[in-house]
């Protein structure tokens, strides 16, 4: 379970530096749009995504450490309170903003809110269990 979200952890890091530099999969339907589909409900820069990129495999790192995947010594306390810390903001992200990201959204008919429902949403529950499970 660890090493399986380690690892998905990772992909998702990576695929954030390759929206940064101008990549184009996936990305159509990676940010939430308005009621009708038709516009973005923000448009993230560069350095977004790249501060996506390291904070998601920071939280890689995180988890590889407490799961003893990494070697690497860090206080053990600076490790679980980070992994306390990214289990709740996925737990939130899992919930949402009640309109347009999260599994109580209103906004159900975009592209987004449908990869939101079966594979984001889903996807940060996971990995918030997961790092709950690894504490």
């Amino acid at each position: 379970m660890i090493l399986i979200s380690f690892v998905l952890l990772l992909a998702v890091g990576i695929l954030h530096i390759y929206w940064a530099f101008g990549g184009k999969w996936g990305s159509t339907v990676a940010i939430p749009t308005t009621a009708n589909s038709s516009r973005p409900t923000f448009r993230p820069g560069i350095i977004g995504t790249l501060l996506v990129a390291v904070v998601v495999i920071l939280d890689a790192c995180l988890l590889g450490i407490q799961g003893d995947l990494l070697p690497l010594a860090l206080p053990s306390k600076l490790v679980r309170w980070g992994c306390i810390l990214s289990a709740i903001v996925f737990g939130l992200r899992c919930i949402g903003d009640f309109k347009y990201v999260g599994l109580f959204k209103t906004n159900r008919t975009s592209r987004f809110a449908r990869y939101d429902y079966f594979l984001f949403s889903p996807l940060c529950l996971w990995l918030s269990w997961t790092f709950f499970y690894a504490l």
